[in-house]
């Protein structure tokens, strides 16, 4: 039985992937205005969530926005898998790291506004969507096997192009955020259901 890739020189992008990820961890945390004690944030964005979504404001229907990007990506990257699109259509994978990039980066800022100064335009998202992405390769390093007959060049290539992808995403996603506040400026919104 032959060996399993993961003993190959493609491990070199596996480690490399995960090197990005533990790197731009530490850049997301050294950003100002970033959230402190990233442990913490899967607990804070919950309690976000719980909050928003129980009340009436603004945050309520942007995590509906959210909710439904998220939906429309794991429809688009499933049944992408499952009708054979990605191989069929080269843009298809762009497109589905880009709104994955979006979705991680928008949904970080939503759940953690209340850790970040309101008016901070909140590029740490950036740096931990990037974090995400470069994670995500991990996983498929460790547990996909598509990559096992691409070659060092095209794997290494695909995994570059997937993580710039996201973080693409990830900065129009905060783009997105530093619009909406600027037009939301001229009517603020009190409490804790702020955007």
């Amino acid at each position: 039985m032959a060996p399993l890739p993961h003993a190959s020189p493609r491990a070199l992008v596996g480690v490399g992937s995960l090197v990005v990820t533990v790197v731009a961890l530490a850049a997301t945390r050294a950003m100002p205005n970033a959230p402190s004690r990233m442990r913490s944030w899967p607990r804070a964005i919950l309690i976000r969530f719980r909050a928003d979504v129980a009340g009436d404001g603004p945050a309520a229907g942007a995590w509906v926005v959210v909710g439904l990007w998220s939906a429309l990506v794991t429809a688009l990257h499933f049944g992408g898998l499952a009708l054979g699109v990605y191989s069929r259509l080269v843009w298809w994978d762009l497109l589905t790291h880009f709104m994955g990039g979006a979705g991680v980066a928008a949904a970080l800022v939503l759940g953690l506004r209340d850790r970040t100064p309101i008016r901070a335009t909140p590029w740490w998202a950036v740096g931990a969507a990037a974090a995400v992405g470069a994670g995500f390769e991990v996983y498929e390093f460790v547990l996909k096997d598509f990559w096992y007959r691409w070659s060092l060049q095209f794997y290494a290539w695909d995994t570059a192009v997937d993580v710039v992808v996201n973080t693409v995403g990830a900065v129009g996603a905060v783009l997105v955020v530093r619009l909406w506040r600027r037009v939301r400026v001229a009517r603020p919104t009190r409490g804790r259901n702020r955007l």
